[in-house]
């Protein structure tokens, strides 16, 4: 099968999982915005990664205009909790194309000075809040710092699913 890996990445998480996985697959890997719905076409499986950025897989609604996914790994800075992947899966309408999350991390120093006070802002009002979920007590401990919890053995169960659905 002609595979492609399509991602759209923020702080180059995303984008490395997409660069490991392809060479694993021996297959191409294009950054969303530098392919077109006509080359999609050419492949018989579009894998697609993108970063959560509110529970969205940023980049998913763009490239389903363009492909069907056969696959889509998300990558976010939270570890992989059940109820977060519960959320991004419902968020996102994954009923019929399997999901695979990534834990990336976090590259403050890559963020706008916007977005730094965003998230000051958020974990400021986030501490504040009496009985916070295991996602939200991570995000004031980890918010307005860097960190990298990446690790290509996080690809294993997506490389094990595209191995047994190799026809």
């Amino acid at each position: 099968m002609k595979t492609v890996i399509v991602y759209q990445s923020h702080t180059g998480f995303t984008e490395q999982y997409a660069k490991w996985l392809a060479d694993v697959l021996g297959c191409s890997c294009q950054p969303l915005k530098q392919i077109s719905g006509a080359k999609l076409r050419e492949y018989d499986r579009v894998i697609f990664g993108g970063w959560i950025m509110g529970n969205m897989i940023m980049g998913l609604d763009k490239l389903r205009t363009m492909a069907v996914p056969y696959a889509v790994f998300a990558v976010g800075s939270t570890p992989p909790y059940d109820e977060v992947i519960a959320k991004i899966k419902e968020q996102n309408k994954m009923e019929d194309t399997p999901l695979f999350y990534m834990e990336g991390g976090f590259r403050f120093e890559r963020l706008s000075f916007p977005q730094k006070i965003l998230l000051k802002a958020l974990k400021k009002s986030t501490a504040k809040k009496e009985n916070r979920s295991r996602q939200e007590d991570f995000l004031v401990q980890i918010l307005g710092t860097s960190f990298d919890h990446s690790g290509k053995e996080q690809l294993a169960e997506l490389i094990e699913y595209c191995a047994d659905n190799e026809s």
